[in-house]
């Protein structure tokens, strides 16, 4: 008996190996879409709710709890996922565990267009991700006295 779960683990794990991926890892995804092409699509169909710059402020969102989410807040941008972003405009809220306010845009847009609108949505808290730079040294350009 131990032989045959042996072989058959051996087997799997050889078949897995061979698809190119191991039982427990699973491909990163990624968001592949052109932000440019989604900004269209986003005032189309965002604007009401996260408003014009994304922050959660459209005029929608004065009627609706929880409020829409704010794209700009870096540290929120950075605790979710591509894949999040992704499946909550995909499928919505409601299939995401969160409000079945947020619609899903899977019927209205295509592969493409969803990937072009994630994009958006990601760009928008890149600036707000970007700490300042900080001010370059300044450097005293005179010699030492007694020095040419």
């Amino acid at each position: 008996m131990q032989k045959l779960l042996v072989v058959t683990t051996s087997l799997v794990a050889a078949f897995a190996l061979a698809q190119g991926k191991t039982a427990d890892t699973k491909a990163a995804f990624k968001i592949t879409g052109d932000p440019a092409k989604g900004q269209a699509k986003y005032k189309e169909l965002c604007v009401s709710c996260h408003g014009e710059g994304g922050k959660g402020d459209g005029a929608a969102a004065v009627a609706l709890n929880p409020k829409p989410a704010n794209f700009t807040d870096a540290k929120r941008a950075a605790e979710v996922t591509d894949e999040y972003v992704y499946k909550m405009i995909k499928e919505g809220g409601a299939a995401n565990g969160k409000s079945a306010l947020m619609a899903s845009w899977k019927g209205a847009l295509n592969e493409g267009q969803l990937m072009d609108v994630a994009a958006f949505v990601r760009s928008l808290s890149k600036g707000a991700a970007t700490p300042a730079a900080p001010a370059p040294e300044k450097k005293d350009d005179k010699k030492p006295a007694g020095k040419k």
